[in-house]
């Protein structure tokens, strides 16, 4: 490996890291425990309502939508001959970036949009879901771009995603109340249009003239 590419490789270690910071400091700053983190609490007004009975209502729901995150969408990505390995890496990388950033960017796009007003973001089972169905849908963009750009790139095109992947969920969940099942308009649709766009961005004349 030239010089060149291994200080470019720092770089971009250097960005990941620091892009993780500022999550630490969000989190820290920006949320609180939410009910269910405490198995003993009960939700005021409704005594026979207990923390416990949240976690068992949405924990086979989250450790579902965990496992196809993290491992369904790893392994569904290896369908290139050379890029098989790197695909499983590139997957948890950015869907453990990605669950994080959803859990904070959606939060103050709903304040911003629905609550009009700030509140500490709740970290709780229902949270983690949702964050899952932000990686979701990036890890869907994945899917037209695999092999097309690098892991730096990838992690802006997250980046950038995720911000207007909240804010398309909040006018359309949290304003309009149009909700479905599994997320087909949020998170699979979106994440369909959105690499499909993104694919055209990288060198489209290329792609359209089948020289690479």
């Amino acid at each position: 490996m030239a010089d060149d590419e291994k200080e470019t490789h720092r770089i971009y270690e250097l960005i990941f890291i620091l892009s993780q910071v500022i999550l630490i400091v969000l989190f820290g700053f920006c949320t609180t425990y939410g009910e269910g983190v405490h198995p003993a609490v009960i939700r005021p007004g409704k005594e026979e309502f207990t923390a416990k009975d949240l976690v068992q209502n949405y924990y086979p729901m989250f450790q579902d939508v965990h496992v196809m995150i993290f491992i369904g969408f790893g392994f569904l990505m290896v369908f290139l001959k050379t890029h098989a390995w790197t695909s499983v890496g590139f997957n948890m990388l950015i869907a453990a970036y990605c669950l994080q950033l959803t859990i904070l960017v959606q939060g103050f796009w709903h304040q911003f949009i629905v609550e009009r007003e700030f509140y500490k973001i709740e970290v709780d089972i229902q949270s983690l879901i949702l964050g899952d169905f932000g990686a979701a849908a990036v890890l869907i963009t994945f899917g037209a771009l695999l092999g097309k750009i690098s892991v730096f790139q990838l992690w802006i095109l997250a980046t950038l995603e995720i911000i207007f992947y909240g804010l398309n969920e909040s006018i359309g969940a949290g304003l309009l109340q149009a909700v479905d099942m599994g997320g087909s308009m949020y998170v699979h649709t979106f994440g369909a249009y959105f690499g499909l766009a993104a694919s055209f961005f990288f060198k489209p004349q290329k792609a359209i003239d089948d020289k690479e």
